[in-house]
């Protein structure tokens, strides 16, 4: 969690940071502010949970900032340090969602209670964010599958024949014919890491949260409607109908709602269809081109309604120019070869002024394509089987070396490059004589660290291999592909937590990594057969 201190002085900056138990709290961020100018712009930058405020201050003072919180970030705990034992500081506090009015100087314990109950306060209300977030999927999974699967063939330029369209004005109440027909596209892999990793439990759940925000602001289906593209899983797509003038606004709610709910703002391709429902497809394929082809080294704009930039400019700046250089570094094992190596192919990166999202992609496909190959090549592992396919493939959202604002970091990318060439050196250079192995080392850290969020794209990340080659050399390894084996050790741990009656079934389900109880209870009873408590109870009457 992060906390904002907000006071024109400084020594009343410093006192707080000292007397506030921070770590106690799980507060490991502390940011500072002057005024209420300064305040306004680190809560845009970095949403921190919890802020203290002076009242009176120079430039902006505290009563303008708290009214300025509760319009933009209202999800924030706001408490309030002040020398002014003032009855209208108190109310103005109070009305624009102050939890508390603390007086200068302000003492140990009163600081780190109020800090304490505002924090349960921000716990409650994010737990019941989720919890409504997946309520929302519940509603939107009632909806039939079809619906998205007619829309899909639709932009995909299968679906324009007359009984495609009638099916979809049946289903959907979607328009037969519309004058002026507008597309946007925005895919989830151009989130960054940081944000997809919140997700990496519940992939479907930020696919839900994005679907959902586009619900709220259509106001009917004959305004318009928002689909996931199932050729496509990342993307999004939605189908307006008026003016172009009218999509621009409606595409800032849009990320409004997503700034509130995801915290991140989403890029979008946007296009306009001269011919409803002929030219829908290749309206579609223009919007998302042009969201892949924009350019990720400026942050001026969200919505991309030309193109900005050609697929081939780039193409000098392929890996493989380099892969001779790289893959002797790599197998050197020495960091600052690895270094140099990536600094020559970054070195002439940094130079460009365009550098389109699609561009990055195939850097990153490029990069995993070669690390994969130098690693078939040197270990005769056997063909991916179809269920290590269908694997690899519940990994939803490629993580791309992208910021918060979903441009290119170059700092990023240099490390991924950088992690990914060392750990493949030390595969390639592995001896089997050695007393370890690549697929012991990833058993013994999943035995290790099975109660975390683990994800088989998480584990490829930290031992730098690929996704492709874990599966087919741990199955061949273990009998059961990582996944599974994750599986089977939670589910094994959390039988025998259940022989203790005073644990509940919820904190047993969070003990063994899963944050869902209702999830962990569906793999158990797939796993055994059984529920969780069905099993407690046939515990409980055989000890009886």
């Amino acid at each position: 969690m992060k906390a904002l201190i907000v006071d024109d002085e400084k020594h009343v900056r410093d006192a707080i940071r000292l007397l506030g138990h921070w770590d106690e709290l799980g507060i490991h961020t502390l940011l500072e502010a002057a005024d209420g100018h300064e305040a306004a712009a680190a809560i845009s930058a970095h949403q921190p949970e919890i802020v203290l405020s002076d009242m009176r201050m120079p430039g902006q003072d505290g009563m303008a900032l708290l009214e300025w919180i509760s319009m933009h970030a209202p999800q924030s705990k706001v408490l309030v340090i002040s020398g002014y034992d003032d009855f209208e500081l108190v109310r103005h506090a109070i009305r624009y969602g102050g939890m508390d009015y603390l007086l200068k100087p302000v003492e140990a314990d009163e600081l780190n209670a109020s800090l304490s109950k505002a924090v349960s306060a921000w716990q409650e209300e994010e737990s019941a964010r989720l919890q409504a977030a997946r309520q929302s999927i519940v509603v939107n999974r009632m909806r039939p599958h079809y619906h998205d699967r007619l829309l899909t063939e639709l932009v995909a330029g299968r679906g324009n024949g007359q009984a495609q369209i009638q099916r979809l004005r049946d289903e959907l109440n979607l328009p037969v014919k519309a004058g002026n027909c507008n597309i946007a596209v925005t895919s989830l892999s151009h989130l960054d890491a940081e944000c997809l990793a919140k997700y990496r439990s519940h992939p479907d759940l930020l696919v839900f949260s994005v679907l959902n925000i586009c619900a709220e602001m259509l106001s009917t289906p004959e305004e318009g409607v928002a689909f996931r593209h199932l050729d496509q899983p990342d993307e999004i797509v939605l189908l307006h109908w008026g003016s172009c003038n009218a999509l621009r606004p409606l595409l800032e709610k849009i990320n409004d709602g997503l700034q509130q709910t995801i915290q991140r703002r989403l890029h979008f391709g946007v296009s306009a269809c001269e011919s409803y429902p002929s030219g829908i497809a290749a309206a579609y394929q223009e919007a998302s081109l042009r969201l892949w082809r924009r350019n990720t080294l400026q942050n001026a704009q969200r919505f991309h309604d030309s193109l900005e930039t050609s697929s081939g400019s780039n193409k000098g700046l392929r890996l493989n120019a380099y892969e001779e250089s790289m893959r002797l570094a790599s197998m050197s094992g020495r960091a600052s070869s690895v270094a140099t190596a990536v600094a020559e192919w970054i070195e002439p990166i940094t130079q460009l002024q365009i550098i389109s999202a699609e561009q990055v992609h195939q850097w990153v496909e490029e990069m995993e394509w070669i690390l994969g190959r130098w690693l078939d090549d040197a270990v005769d592992s056997p063909p991916a089987s179809d269920e290590d396919a269908a694997e690899e493939q519940s990994i939803p959202f490629a993580e791309l070396p992208l910021n918060s604002e979903g441009l290119l970091s170059l700092s990023l990318l240099r490390s991924l490059l950088e992690q990914r060439l060392l750990a493949a050196g030390k595969a390639l250079t592995f001896h089997p004589n050695t007393h370890s192995d690549p697929m012991t080392d990833i058993a013994r850290y999943t035995d290790a660290h099975y109660q975390e969020d683990l994800s088989l794209q998480q584990i490829a990340a930290r031992f730098y291999l690929s996704r492709e080659y874990i599966s087919r050399k741990f199955k061949q390894q273990f009998g059961l592909n990582w996944s599974e084996y994750l599986g089977k050790l939670r589910i094994n741990n959390a039988k025998l937590l259940l022989q203790n009656p005073s644990l509940r079934i919820v904190k047993i389900s969070e003990m063994v990594g899963y944050q869902d109880e209702k999830y962990f209870s569906k793999v158990f009873k797939k796993m055994e057969g059984i529920s969780p408590g069905e099993y407690r109870k046939t515990l409980t009457e055989a000890n009886s």
